[in-house]
């Protein structure tokens, strides 16, 4: 009860500073709460504040990027199917609407049966993938699915091993077309390999540690399968670290589950992470692949998604 009063308390604070224009009264409260340590030097104020396509369950560009903008995001990660989208069309309307694309991840990543689960069509798939980051323009392409092409190897050691040889291939691929890979550790719920930040590194240095290869965290999956919240952004490190998700512990906004982000947000100072910061969020009645939203959802999916970037910035300015 004393988080929701607290959620809730703070919840007020933001929305007086967004229709106010001026965060500096919420950013103070944040500030007394749980005190930023003033001897970190690193300049958060470069993070870029993207969102991700997927959690607003919109097929029309248009929908999209509008929702997007009228949030207040600066920037997008894309994950409309490159079989559906014509990459010029996404290209257009974020020039359009004034949104950045910083990145591709191809959600629909799974092979069509589990015959086609082998080492190389996963890699003849994520070429495509590659190929259609490059027409987006965009400098940086997703690996994650590729866990769901071991189906056929016999332990669970051995898909890994697939998956780090996959991802050698591919930053190979990659070097060539200029673009930058990455990959997250999801739970166990969502993927069946790279489960947390251990994997994700075994993973990283047997591929050979390519230079063109990043990491990604995020909060959500952090909270399932990781011991603590703060020793996978250490043990990444600012340099490696390429992107950071955010959504609190039940998937939505900041202040609707458990996570303190005071402590995630001067972790990821201290290592000097000032890259892309994205917000994945998901309402409660809408879990991951139960969308599309009704505009009663729609409208508090907007509320939290603001809150929480309004939450950020005021972490940032602070």
């Amino acid at each position: 009860m004393s988080t929701r009063r607290k959620f809730f308390k703070q919840s007020a604070l933001a929305s007086a500073a967004l229709a106010l224009g001026n965060l500096s009264g919420f950013a103070a409260e944040q500030t007394e709460n749980k005190a930023v340590n003033n001897s970190i030097k690193n300049d958060s104020k470069k993070m870029t504040l993207a969102t991700i396509s997927w959690t607003f369950g919109l097929d029309d560009l248009d929908e999209l990027f509008s929702k997007v903008k009228e949030i207040g995001y600066e920037a997008l990660q894309f994950c409309g199917d490159f079989r559906t989208y014509k990459a010029e069309d996404v290209v257009s309307k974020s020039k359009e609407y004034g949104i950045k694309l910083t990145s591709y991840d191809p959600l629909n990543s799974k092979p069509d049966n589990d015959e086609d689960a082998t080492l190389e069509n996963s890699v003849a798939f994520y070429k495509q993938v590659i190929d259609y980051a490059v027409a987006l323009g965009v400098p940086m392409s997703t690996l994650q699915g590729l866990s769901f092409w071991t189906k056929n190897q016999q332990s669970y050691d051995k898909a890994l091993a697939q998956i780090a040889e996959a991802v050698k291939l591919l930053s190979e691929y990659a070097k060539d077309k200029d673009i930058l890979l990455s990959y997250e550790a999801c739970c166990h719920y969502e993927v069946p390999q790279v489960q947390n930040s251990e994997e994700l590194l075994w993973i990283y240095k047997n591929a050979g540690s390519p230079k063109n290869v990043k990491l990604v965290l995020d909060s959500f999956h952090m909270n399932i399968n990781e011991k603590d919240m703060i020793s996978p952004i250490k043990n990444i490190g600012g340099d490696l670290l390429y992107s950071y998700h955010v959504s609190d512990s039940g998937r939505g906004g900041i202040g609707t589950g458990n996570i303190d982000y005071q402590a995630q947000f001067n972790a990821l100072k201290e290592v000097g992470f000032n890259d892309l910061l994205c917000f994945e969020i998901v309402i409660a009645e809408c879990r991951p692949y139960k969308l599309p939203m009704n505009e009663e959802q729609i409208a508090e999916f907007v509320k939290q998604s603001k809150y929480s970037l309004n939450i950020w910035k005021a972490m940032m300015s602070s």
